[in-house]
């Protein structure tokens, strides 16, 4: 499943196993590995958690 922000696609191999934050950075491991992104804002990186959050259903 992929993630779309301001034309950056993000790839996320579901389930997600572990998230963790720090300030503009997200880190999560998926079914493939570890993954870190970085977004310009806060308040991207914490749009994207929660929408890795709500679709690790």
């Amino acid at each position: 499943m992929s993630y779309n922000m301001n034309g950056q696609e993000i790839t996320v191999n579901f389930p997600v196993a572990s998230i963790s934050s720090n300030k503009t950075s997200i880190a999560f491991t998926d079914s493939v590995g570890k993954n870190r992104q970085t977004f310009s804002k806060r308040t991207e990186a914490l749009q994207f958690m929660k929408w890795l959050l709500s679709s690790n259903k």
